[in-house]
């Protein structure tokens, strides 16, 4: 389609070929990158183990004083 006027050339609307080969390109390459991301999501959520925390009966679960957490206020003392 191509519209002109005295004052105007004519204008195309159809876009170019180097376009087209760009938006290839570039559906090609993000539709790689979302294969890539769905096979590798299954890996790294299976990879992920469930943290198995045994508490003592009778105790609310909350805060706990371990050993980590008694290093850490040793050294943040000021």
């Amino acid at each position: 389609m191509s519209t002109s006027t005295p004052d105007r050339p004519a204008v195309t609307t159809s876009v170019a070929p180097s376009a087209k080969r760009r938006r290839f390109l570039f559906a090609l390459g993000a539709s790689g990158a979302g294969a890539a991301a769905a096979v590798a999501a299954p890996a790294v959520t299976a990879t992920v183990a469930p943290a198995a925390t045994a508490q003592p009966k009778g105790r609310p679960g909350g805060y706990r004083e371990t050993e980590h957490v008694r290093d850490y206020y040793r050294t943040a003392k000021v």
